[in-house]
């Protein structure tokens, strides 16, 4: 009677761990692909451009066909890119763009980098693509341009890249924030005294807008730019020197210039009593400060 009942038992045993091992398999491979289908594809950068130079920093930006997470590694070494710079908007885990924004910092002046652009799930391109930073150069106090770019809806245009160009310099550029904003700093350039003629460049990928103007600009910002509109500033009068007067000076630097338009931006948004930026006291800051600082008297 133990033999007989010894079969069954060990039979059983044996379908049971067949069982249990089939089924581990095929939850197994059904994890498998659902992290596959989860996971980022690959998208090739494209259009990647090497901008706002500097003895200690540089800026790599690039376009994707289809949103995509994206960073760089970065090292002095083709065979050592120990650096991770994120995309200027990342705060935490890279997120989805079709253009791409990343600013290298803390970098040595007069000295080549060799970089690699991750875009989901791979490296783009096989071997380091390469820049050489400047000289280190002391900054010059040329005031920035402000302004914001909007589609023919009057909606902000959350992602254009803006970029100036001035003959003999190097290209600065930045990116439009949420509000269609943007800031883009002038103090790499050298002394605008000469009033140079320049080309700014709003550009989407799909559409694109060219300004033409004379530096430095008359006005604290630029007028609203409709993207795949251009316009021609060049006729209006430049002022050599930031605008002065104590109202408006948030930083109590006696001037009112991109330090101040910096904590309007900043604070964009952002609602209360007696908040920094509320240039018309109306309890937030929104484009209605913006345009206060572009009709301020020179």
């Amino acid at each position: 009677m133990n033999t007989g009942f010894k079969i069954p038992t060990l039979l059983g045993l044996g379908v049971l761990l067949i069982g249990l091992l089939g089924g581990v398999f095929l939850v197994s491979r059904n994890e498998l692909a659902v992290f596959q289908t989860k996971a980022t594809k690959f998208v090739e950068p494209q259009k990647i451009t090497v901008t706002n130079l500097s003895g200690n920093s540089a800026t790599i930006y690039w376009q994707t066909n289809e949103p995509s997470p994206g960073f760089i590694k970065a090292g002095q070494s083709s065979s050592s890119l120990d650096l991770i710079f994120n995309d200027d908007r990342d705060t935490g885990t890279p997120k989805p763009y079709k253009l791409h924004f990343v600013t290298l910092i803390n970098l040595s002046p007069n000295t080549t980098y060799y970089y690699k652009i991750f875009s989901g799930t791979n490296s783009y391109p096989n071997q380091p693509l390469s820049f050489k930073t400047s000289t280190d150069v002391p900054s010059s106090p040329n005031s920035p341009l402000i302004g914001q770019v909007v589609d023919e809806n009057s909606q902000p245009v959350t992602e254009a890249f803006v970029n100036l160009s001035i003959p003999g310099s190097s290209d600065v550029t930045t990116i439009t924030k949420v509000s269609g904003n943007f800031i883009l700093p002038l103090t790499s350039l050298a002394d605008l005294s000469s009033n140079p003629q320049a080309v700014l460049t709003v550009f989407s990928g799909e559409k694109s807008s060219k300004i033409n103007l004379i530096l430095p600009f008359a006005k604290n910002s630029l007028p609203q730019i409709i993207l795949g509109q251009d316009l021609d500033l060049s006729a209006q009068e430049s002022t050599p020197s930031p605008t002065s007067t104590v109202k408006y000076d948030l930083n109590n630097d006696r001037m009112v210039n991109a330090l101040d338009a910096g904590i309007v931006f900043n604070n964009f948004g952002k609602k209360g009593k007696n908040i920094l930026g509320d240039l018309n006291k109306d309890e937030i800051v929104d484009q209605k400060d913006v345009d206060i600082l572009g009709k301020l008297p020179n």
